[in-house]
């Protein structure tokens, strides 16, 4: 049959939709960049779903509208719930659904993990007739004692059609794949933890109750392959060399009001002091210091503003296996101090390249000992290979397309063995927006930024 989108599928994403398009439950556990929402939207076209509920990591929450946007012939209309408090969301919700039936179109709401289960949410979530549930990221439903994963298996039997999607779907180890299921369908590991556990986990330690191995993992994968299909970057030979994904979080109320003196008024009060911008490039600037989380005043002195980016950065990471290294490129020495925080935080092995640091081997090569890398942008150029490494992230970036196009060739180079996902972390409706797409579109960035050309 035809594929039900705009955009033309690859043939491992033709293969997916073949494999869902007649089952209630399924989980697309397709490896980053191999294009999951593709396969998501072809789906619910096809089962043509009027009311639609899609819970997500709070990063990606104004994602999927734009991915409607791009891909879907259909009437769907996409209703993000980011902002407010779970109430406003929830009435915001209601009248979300109503309106879009009024204008006989496919209601979308995407909220995130830990706002879907609370009250008063849950209780209109379970009434309002959703006809199919997606869980982006669904790995994040691995805590089967959690509220989020436990509101997840009620809804299984309130939602007639279920799809889980995650690059990761046993980030530690194969229990996590239990809850996930119970959320998409009992029928493969049933609805007892303990029952899986028995079957599958070998315990011994304190008491018996800790689990030292596995067992039965043929039959395991057999029961996984009945409702899940996996699809690996090596195994997509379609796809294409490199991805390019942007991630959006909105500013906190201090660096908005910060943000927005700096954009209108060429000046900012800290708590350090006074900041003033003598000329638009000292503004832009100063601005992308700001989407940063921090500033700093006349005397030199950094005010911290907030952990948006920060936060992201990590929320990304949590889904990225710790055995696959991420490179992490930023503009300013306070970025790199940020990355290096949340590697610590997440417990990953960090490296840097600057121009005071360069943890590199002696044939200028990212040790393989290294699980992230955050990279000085203006330090990351020539000569230093990075391949070891399929995952990046721009922290932050400046204005000069040569130093972008540099710092993409340090993985997307002769010697990678694996296609290429770029992450570009961005604050809404701010410079780095305008950054990003300027680059995109191989502009001058501050030529093109200055004359209103993005």
């Amino acid at each position: 049959m035809r594929f039900p989108t705009k955009t033309k599928p690859w043939e491992h994403q033709v293969r997916a939709f073949e494999f869902a398009k007649d089952k209630d439950a399924a989980m697309l556990a397709l490896e980053m960049g191999c294009g999951k929402s593709l396969v998501t939207l072809a789906l619910l076209n096809h089962w043509d779903c009027q009311r639609i509920l899609i819970v997500c990591p709070l990063s990606v929450v104004g994602v999927w509208n734009r991915e409607f946007d791009r891909h879907v012939p259909g009437d769907f209309v996409v209703h993000p719930l980011n902002k407010g408090t779970v109430t406003k969301r929830m009435n915001e919700m209601k009248s979300f659904v109503r309106l879009a039936k009024a204008r006989g179109a496919a209601a979308v709401v995407t909220i995130n993990y830990d706002s879907y289960w609370r009250a008063p949410m849950r209780a209109a979530i379970e009434g309002l007739g959703f006809d199919a549930v997606v869980y982006d990221e669904c790995h994040r439903l691995k805590t089967a004692g959690g509220k989020s994963s436990v509101f997840a298996s009620k809804l299984r039997d309130i939602i007639p059609k279920r799809l889980g999607l995650t690059g990761t779907p046993m980030p530690h180890s194969p229990r996590d794949i239990y809850a996930q299921f119970r959320a998409l369908d009992t029928s493969v590991f049933g609805k007892s933890k303990n029952r899986f556990e028995l079957k599958y986990c070998i315990k011994g330690g304190y008491q018996g109750h800790q689990i030292v191995g596995y067992q039965n993992q043929d039959e395991m994968k057999k029961n996984l392959d009945k409702l899940s299909i996996r699809v690996t970057k090596e195994e997509a030979l379609d796809l294409p060399e490199q991805t390019h994904v942007q991630r959006e979080f909105s500013l906190g109320s201090d660096c908005l009001e910060k943000y927005k003196s700096m954009e209108s008024n060429f000046f900012a009060e800290v708590e350090t002091g006074e900041v003033n911008a003598a000329n638009a490039m000292v503004k832009l600037l100063r601005l992308q210091q700001i989407t940063s989380g921090f500033l700093k005043d006349d005397d030199g002195n950094t005010a911290q503003l907030g952990d948006g980016k920060k936060d992201l950065l990590a929320a990304i990471l949590e889904d990225i296996p710790v055995e696959k290294p991420v490179v992490v490129f930023c503009r300013f020495r306070q970025d790199l101090e940020a990355v290096r925080d949340v590697a610590h935080k997440l417990g990953r092995v960090h490296g840097e390249i600057s121009g005071s640091q360069r943890d590199l081997t002696d044939h200028s090569t990212m040790p393989d000992s290294i699980q992230m890398m955050g990279v000085q942008i203006q330090s990351g150029g020539v000569g230093i290979d990075l391949t070891a490494a399929s995952i990046a992230v721009y922290y932050s970036i400046g204005f000069s397309l040569g130093d972008f196009d540099q710092s993409l060739s340090r993985l997307h180079r002769p010697g990678q063995r694996h296609p290429v996902t770029f992450y570009h972390l961005v604050a809404t409706d701010t410079v780095d927006v305008k950054v990003y797409k300027a680059l995109e579109q191989r502009k001058n960035v501050v030529d093109a930024i200055l004359n209103m050309e993005v």
